[in-house]
């Protein structure tokens, strides 16, 4: 393929291993796809994402590369006379990856807003993999079949996790959150919180956990045969210079089979829901 006769532009940059492109377009949508070679194949690797405007689903699978379709709308060409000169609409899409030691960084540069720059991307890893995910605008996220440490922020949309297994650090502002865990890693820490809509999370039930559960204006709902402690809240003081301050946090919580693993559920405005699953 000519490179001179496409209309999109792709920025890659590759540390340590090269990188395959498969490139294809259609009337409607440009799609890019990159396949990384992982330095070490077979071991676990991690993935870092970000992403301004668009949504980003990643999903584990059985291979050894790490294969990243991008996908943006095309932006429909019309006339335009500016001083005498034809305006060229510009169709070019800006991708960033960088993989160095099983570490891969997936950026990409859209850095304006409106549909016609939101970029999607899809991105199959090797199921053993640590994920940091990070968007902010005009798409959601969506993890599947992972085991791994994850730390995934997203601002405005929701959060699905699916089938996944390890540990996980996970926030949103405007979205709401929905995991389901295979299983959990023992002695970590699992964070979830929402400002303004639900979090969902569905657990094995024969973890053995200290659950946290925190809401403003939601409710608490539980499908965990235990006692709860709904007693006093946490009372913090600080004392700096010349200043004094009280916080006042009014946690429920409760162990699972004795206690371990902590798992925190926090919103302001939403319900806080803690499933089983067998």
């Amino acid at each position: 393929m000519n490179i001179k006769n496409l209309i999109k532009k792709v920025i890659l940059i590759v540390l340590v291993l090269p990188v395959t492109q498969i490139m294809a377009q259609n009337e409607d949508m440009l799609t890019e796809e990159i396949v990384i070679p992982l330095s070490n194949p077979g071991e676990i690797g991690t993935l870092e994402v970000k992403q301004i405007y668009g949504g980003i689903k990643v999903i584990g699978y059985e291979g050894k590369e790490v294969i990243v379709i991008a996908k943006q709308k095309r932006m429909k060409s019309t006339t335009k006379m500016r001083n005498g000169l034809r305006k060229v609409q510009n169709n070019s899409m800006a991708l960033e990856a960088e993989e160095a030691n099983n570490y891969v960084e997936v950026e990409s540069q859209n850095y304006r807003s409106g549909k016609n720059n939101t970029m999607n991307l899809e991105i199959k890893v090797p199921k053993n993999f640590n994920l940091k995910l990070t968007n902010i605008n005009d798409g959601s996220t969506w993890v599947e079949n992972i085991n791994g440490e994850m730390e995934i922020s997203n601002i405005n949309n929701d959060i699905t996790l699916s089938k996944v297994s390890g540990s996980a650090l996970v926030d949103s502002v405007n979205g709401a959150i929905k995991a389901t865990f295979d299983q959990v890693t023992n002695g970590s820490k699992m964070v979830f919180t929402s400002f303004n809509e639900n979090v969902d999370l569905t657990l094995p039930t024969t973890i053995k956990a200290d659950f946290k559960l925190r809401t403003t204006n939601g409710e608490i709902f539980t499908g965990f045969d235990i006692e709860f402690d709904t007693s006093d809240p946490v009372i913090e003081k600080s004392n700096k210079e010349k200043s004094y301050k009280i916080k006042l946090e009014k946690w429920v919580s409760g162990k699972a089979n004795g206690g371990g693993t902590e798992v925190v559920l926090k919103s302001h405005s939403g319900d806080l829901i803690l499933r089983t699953k067998e």
